[in-house]
């Protein structure tokens, strides 16, 4: 076994472990204001919901806001106005989505937006004035220096969705990636309904490769780590696996020969309904205990993973 799989294999044994204090969000301030806020260093803010997370920068001109979230609303700017008198002069999308970028009409409309460029094009199409099209658009890559504060913007290919950013903060070692690890607990449904099973995959590994201490996911109630990014994709990686494993031991001939004649159309989502089973009986005791709430969502994720290796397999 190569030297790689050994060492991953005693991390799996081990689990995340328990969350510590420093990087769960302050329920009482939750229940109190509606969101939770915590100073992350040189001029990073941290703002939590609860179910939402993002961040936010001061520099010395402004404040450069990053995913104006519904779910916060107008308590972003009330958030933003408890640490600092300076205007919002940026605001970055990490990605098209609604439900992170949805309070964005709420915002100075003379901030600049910031955007890849297929995140563009696609709130172009929907016009929706909840989430105004950016003013700034970038493929690759984007330095944003404002005000003495630097931010790294990079597209690495598609993962949860086309357009999905690293944002990173190198002075303060801040790493931002949204709707890919969810630190602590199981992902949303589907990978968190990731649009590329591959490029899911790739991003853990191309998340590792920035120089980050504190991670900023995007969902649950706590700030990640480079821990949670390894727990993530060990978690996908073994995944993967056992679907293929489950998928070499019994491929969709060999179930026909186990049932009566029918429709084949529909003996094949029969087929597909026990690798899906055969993959939760396998995983389910191995991960329930070093994921919150995979018991939720665990069907859903070997869904994916069988679906991503009858049409477009991942790289073993």
């Amino acid at each position: 076994m190569p030297a790689w799989k050994l060492w991953f294999a005693l991390l799996a044994c081990l689990g995340p472990g328990p969350a510590s204090a420093d990087v769960v969000a302050d329920a009482a301030q939750i229940t109190t204001k509606g969101y939770a806020l915590r100073d992350l260093g040189g001029g990073a803010w941290w703002i939590c919901d609860g179910a939402y997370n993002t961040l936010f920068v001061v520099s010395e001109t402004g404040v450069i806001a990053i995913d104006p979230l519904p779910t916060l609303g107008a308590n972003y700017l009330k958030a933003i106005a408890e640490v600092t008198p300076l205007p919002v002069t940026h605001i970055v999308y990490s990605h098209a989505h609604l439900d992170h970028i949805g309070a964005a009409g709420l915002f100075p409309r003379t901030a600049r937006i910031v955007a890849q460029q297929q995140v563009g094009e696609a709130l172009d199409r929907a016009a929706d004035p909840r989430r105004p099209p950016p003013t700034q658009r970038f493929e690759r890559h984007l330095s944003l220096d404002v005000g003495g504060q630097r931010l790294e913007l990079d597209y690495r290919g598609i993962n949860h969705a086309a357009g999905n950013l690293f944002i990173h903060l190198p002075r303060q070692r801040v790493l931002m990636l949204v709707d890919v690890v969810y630190p602590g607990y199981a992902p949303y449904p589907g990978l968190g309904i990731a649009a590329d099973v591959q490029g899911y995959l790739e991003a853990h590994e191309q998340a590792l490769a920035y120089d980050f201490d504190t991670l900023v996911a995007g969902h649950v109630d706590r700030l990640g780590t480079r821990e949670d990014v390894l727990a993530s994709q060990r978690f996908a990686r073994e995944l993967l696996a056992t679907a293929r494993r489950n998928a070499a031991a019994q491929p969709f001939p060999a179930f026909l020969k186990t049932r009566p004649p029918g429709s084949t159309w529909l003996l094949h989502d029969d087929y597909e309904a026990t690798q899906v089973q055969a993959c939760v009986d396998a995983l389910l005791p191995r991960w329930r205990e070093r994921l919150v709430g995979l018991e939720r969502s665990i069907s859903s994720h070997c869904c994916a993973a069988v679906v991503a290796l009858a049409v477009a397999p991942p790289k073993e």
